[in-house]
C-alpha cells in the first residue's frame, strides 16, 4: 500500500511538472492590466494621454512621451516608463515578440486569449481611425523607451511590430 501511495505521488509530480503553465493578463481594475509572463503593469487605456487631457490629440515626441510617463501617477502608483526594445538582440530583425514588451503582449499573450488586431481587449482606446471625415484607417504606433540614436528612438508599429 505504502509503495502505491509514494508511485501516486511521484507519477502526479512528475505530470504537475510537465504541464505548461500558461500567462495571463489580470485585470487589476481601476484601469490597470498586470502581464503575469512579464511581470509588470499596462495602462488598459492605450491613449491615456489624451483621455486624461494631457494632449489634446494624444501624439507626442518621443521626449513628451518619456517625459509623461515618468511623471504620471496613476492609481497611486508612479514608477511609470515606455515599454523596452532589445535593438542589440541577435534576432532583432525577426520580429518583435520577444525582443520588445510590446510586441509580446499583442503578438503572445494577446493571441493566447484568442485576440487579433485590432480587437486588443481588454485594452481600450487602441486608435484605428482617424477623426476626419469620412474617417480613414491609420496605422498606430506606440514610442519604447529605447533610444536608437541622439536623434531617434524606437517605436512599435501595431500593423507590423
Amino acid at each position: 500500500m505504502r509503495k502505491t501511495f509514494v508511485s501516486l505521488i511521484t507519477v502526479m509530480l512528475v505530470l504537475g511538472l510537465s504541464i505548461p503553465t500558461h500567462a495571463a493578463l489580470i485585470d487589476l481594475g481601476g484601469g490597470m492590466i498586470y502581464s503575469t509572463d512579464l511581470d509588470l503593469t499596462w495602462l488598459q487605456d492605450a491613449n491615456y494621454a489624451r483621455t486624461s487631457g494631457y494632449s489634446e490629440d494624444g501624439f507626442m515626441t518621443w521626449d513628451e512621451a518619456n517625459t509623461w510617463a515618468t511623471n504620471l501617477v496613476y492609481g497611486g502608483l508612479n514608477g511609470w516608463r515606455l515599454p523596452t526594445f532589445d535593438p542589440d538582440h541577435p534576432n532583432a530583425q525577426q520580429g518583435a515578440t520577444l525582443l520588445h514588451e510590446m510586441g509580446y503582449l499583442i503578438f503572445t499573450e494577446l493571441e493566447a486569449l484568442g485576440r487579433d488586431y485590432p480587437d486588443l481587449s481588454p485594452f481600450i482606446n487602441v486608435e484605428h481611425y482617424s477623426d476626419s471625415n469620412p474617417p480613414q484607417w491609420i496605422e498606430p504606433w506606440y514610442w519604447t523607451g529605447t533610444k536608437f540614436d541622439a536623434n531617434h528612438a524606437w517605436r512599435f508599429d501595431l500593423s507590423c511590430g
